[in-house]
């Protein structure tokens, strides 16, 4: 059996739920964890939409699974400018991180502004916090499992089932809930440049176009994938829709140009 197949399988396996237990938000009692009282479920849900949605996920990369090249990974045990506690990660995010700090393995040609640059109130930085704090700790957090499962299915190549297991965890908790808009174009794009099936950009991109009709910005997205997958008529249809939302749109302009040229 191939790894990529025995790797879907043991996601898959504990992704297959009941609707229940999908929907409920409770800190899993045999975590072996001990998780502090500001970490809360409903903390841990909004920090991931600031985190996903904001500046964090620009670096970090979705779901905090950073490369290292612009910002470390924050889904392992290792922690780099704080001990990893709850209160560290706060002062972290709080203060940010002077370029003199970064660490020689990690070149990063820039600091992390204080609140990501994103003027976070009290109760956004304690959000932001939890979301973090539950990343390096599987088993603390039902949403973030699932989001992580989503997140390996769609980076192993399997976006159907990742698309399905999306919309059984939005469906559960009534909202969208695994991911923001910008943290799944983030995906779509982290797919594209990454290469292989090009049907996995678009995939998540199309998803991203039915959870987000009325942002021209997804359009666009989707239309670059469906562009560089060969496929000009839809992708001729996709950006005419992101400039019908957005008229300003030049990158849609001039993508519209250049395959009406080639078509």
């Amino acid at each position: 059996m191939r790894t990529g197949v025995m790797a879907f399988l043991l996601i898959l396996g504990s992704a297959t739920v009941s609707s229940a237990a999908r929907s409920q938000q409770t800190v899993p009692a045999d975590s072996g964890v001990t998780v502090p009282d500001s970490v809360t479920p409903a903390r841990v849900m909004a920090g991931s939409d600031l985190f996903n949605d904001g500046s964090c996920v620009a670096c970090h990369a979705v779901g905090g699974r950073g490369t290292g090249r612009r910002a470390p990974n924050l889904s392992d045990e290792e922690w780099l400018h704080s001990p990893g506690d709850i209160q560290g990660i706060r002062h972290t995010i709080f203060w940010g991180v002077q370029k003199a700090d970064f660490r020689a393995v990690t070149p990063r040609p820039f600091e992390m502004n204080p609140e990501g640059g994103m003027h976070l109130d009290r109760e956004q930085l304690w959000a932001i916090a939890s979301y973090v704090w539950t990343l390096s700790r599987p088993g603390t957090s039902d949403f973030v499992a699932r989001q992580q499962r989503f997140l390996d299915l769609a980076r192993l190549g399997f976006t159907k089932e990742a698309v399905a297991l999306f919309e059984r965890a939005d469906s559960a908790a009534g909202r969208p809930a695994t991911l923001p808009e910008r943290g799944l174009n983030a995906l779509g794009y982290e797919l594209l440049r990454r290469g292989g099936n090009p049907e996995d950009p678009i995939a998540i991109f199309r998803l991203n176009t039915v959870l987000h009709p009325d942002s021209w910005n997804v359009w666009d997205s989707l239309g670059e994938a469906l562009a560089a997958a060969g496929k000009t008529r839809e992708a001729i249809e996709s950006y005419e829709k992101s400039l019908r939302l957005n008229p300003k749109n030049d990158n849609a302009r001039k993508a519209l140009e250049a395959l009406r040229q080639r078509g």
